[in-house]
């Protein structure tokens, strides 16, 4: 038996890192409706590749923006192109595969002098839930 628990944590970044952070979130959001965009011309889902996109976010990243890309289009296909959503709140997202942490920092990979840093930054849990699998 296998328990999956869900952690509700509150970054607590310094001020380069929430600089960063905001950025990626920028960038991140901008890339997918690039994405979106892309596609609704062409008509298509793209076959595209974290290497085919030049912006400066780590490859998982830009893997992930691919995805809710492609899932945006298929909202957009379903509606026969009536209607092509453009987001607007800054987020990105790190999946499980690339983040780790400790009792007091979350180490996410950043862009940082155009390299990919796996960064710590400051931590706190705010509320846990266990989910039985």
């Amino acid at each position: 038996m296998s328990q999956t628990i869900t952690v509700k944590i509150k970054l607590l970044p310094t001020k380069e890192q929430a600089s960063i952070l905001s950025e990626m979130s920028e960038t991140y959001i901008s890339t997918i409706n690039t994405l979106v965009s892309e596609m609704v011309a062409a008509t298509k889902s793209t076959r595209k590749s974290s290497k085919d996109i030049p912006v400066s976010l780590p490859s998982a990243v830009k893997n992930q923006a691919i995805n809710d890309a492609k899932s945006v289009f298929k909202k957009v296909k379903k509606n026969k192109y009536n209607v092509i959503p453009a987001l607007k709140k800054p987020v990105c997202i790190w999946n499980n595969q690339n983040y780790s942490f400790t009792f007091s920092h979350i180490f996410m990979p950043i862009m940082m002098d155009g390299k990919v840093v796996r960064t710590p930054i400051r931590a706190l849990l705010v509320d846990k839930d266990i989910l039985s699998e």
